[in-house]
């Protein structure tokens, strides 16, 4: 038995895994009616498995021979094709991986992020698990599907008005009412985003995929408050409620703003902020934002766009967006040690799958989310974040900022 030849049947093997969990990603950041994505999620599923499988069956068969790859594909000119392929392919995410890893930090507009952990079923009275799967899943080992992450985070903007200094923003997403947490965990999130006192409030999407958790709305949602505006946008698993427009409705009557294909400016402190909503591809169309604006002292006006994925940031550039929040890829749930997320349902893969990222002219926070459809949780905590805004500073007080034990608990690009 070689162990180069093995090495290479390996890598080959890992390649194919990571093409078509490459393939898992995309589909689900298409748009596809749901029925459609779960169909051909099985399928990318049992191909990537069947294939695994049916390659060491006939390894076994074999009886482990020296030379694997030239046992398994001498006779099969197509097979032995796609087999190279895949080391290609394995090689080509080995580089990337290395790339960001090596060279991929938090952009310099991440001034500092400081975070508090809380176990929230330690603080409840009762189990937040509810049903057969849910509490299956909470005995998963070091599942944090119970906890949440609470992080402050400040952001230097290039060319933000000085009367919108230390203007706070919470960020919330992906809360999936589904019923498998019970409404007390939602509750507790909501006291800890109140306890930010933010001056706006932003929801990003995948609020309910349950009718009958529409009613968690009003003592959810409707208790949230902030000091000029709570803005929200919808996901695509909020389609899976059977009337969206009365989930609009309800949302709002909780005292938010509808920002679906959207834009309107809101006044702060004596400044017009320009705030838009992108639930594309699964929600009606961009919204037709006017050009950027300038103040009377010249100042570019602000402009914060609110988007269900982070595949909309090439847009939000296009579109001179000074800030983006995102969700939708849950951080991609299941972290593993070193290697990261592995499944985000993005065009990007895990590129954005969470943290902050800058792309000139766009500052983008990409949430882990509160929840999820199915709750479970491995070195990756639900996610509830404050944003503070600060104006460019220069290059020496920016190092001065950026001490580094001020960015221990910030989050690294993916």
């Amino acid at each position: 038995m070689q162990f180069s030849q093995y090495a290479l049947l390996l890598t080959g093997m890992l390649g194919h895994l990571a093409l078509w969990v490459a393939l898992f990603n995309r589909n689900h950041a298409i748009g596809f009616p749901r029925r459609v994505v779960q169909a051909t999620e099985k399928f990318h599923i049992g191909v990537a498995v069947g294939v695994l499988v049916y390659w060491w069956c006939r390894v076994i068969t074999a009886g482990f021979p020296e030379n694997p790859t030239s046992a398994l594909f001498s006779e099969r000119p197509v097979e032995a094709v796609y087999f190279f392929v895949c080391c290609g392919f394995m090689a080509y995410v080995a580089v990337i991986w290395l790339y960001r890893r090596l060279h991929e930090t938090p952009p310099a507009n991440l001034l500092d992020a400081v975070t508090v952990v809380h176990d929230v079923q330690s603080a409840a009275d009762q189990p937040l698990a509810s049903g057969a799967v849910a509490k299956a899943l909470a005995l998963v080992p070091r599942n944090e599907m119970t906890k949440l992450s609470v992080t402050a985070k400040s952001f230097a903007l290039p060319l933000l008005d000085t009367r919108l200094e230390n203007l706070t923003i919470a960020h919330l997403s992906d809360l999936h009412f589904t019923g498998k947490l019970t409404r007390k965990y939602f509750d507790f999130v909501v006291d800890r985003v109140n306890e930010m006192q933010p001056d706006l409030i932003v929801v990003t999407g995948d609020i309910v995929d349950k009718d009958e958790c529409v009613t968690w709305i009003p003592e959810t949602l409707g208790r949230l408050r902030a000091r000029y505006a709570k803005f929200f946008i919808l996901g695509n698993h909020d389609k899976r409620v059977s009337d969206v427009s009365s989930l609009r409705r309800t949302i709002t009557d909780a005292g938010f703003v509808d920002l679906g294909s959207r834009w309107e400016y809101v006044f702060i402190d004596g400044c017009k902020v320009l705030f838009a909503g992108n639930e594309r591809p699964w929600f009606g169309v961009a919204p037709d934002v006017p050009p950027v604006a300038r103040g009377p002292d010249g100042t570019p006006v602000l402009r914060i766009l609110l988007s269900h994925s982070p595949d909309q940031l090439p847009w939000a550039r296009r579109h001179n967006f000074d800030l983006m929040f995102a969700g939708h890829t849950h951080g991609g749930q299941i972290r593993l040690p070193l290697i990261g997320p592995i499944v985000a349902p993005s065009h990007f893969g895990v590129k954005y799958a969470s943290g902050v990222f800058f792309e000139f002219p766009t500052l983008v926070h990409v949430s882990r989310g509160v929840s999820g459809l199915d709750p479970i949780r491995i070195n990756c905590l639900p996610e509830v974040t404050k944003v503070t805004l600060r104006a460019a500073i220069s290059d020496k007080e920016l190092r001065k900022v950026r001490h580094p034990d001020s960015l221990l608990l910030a989050e690294p690009a993916c």
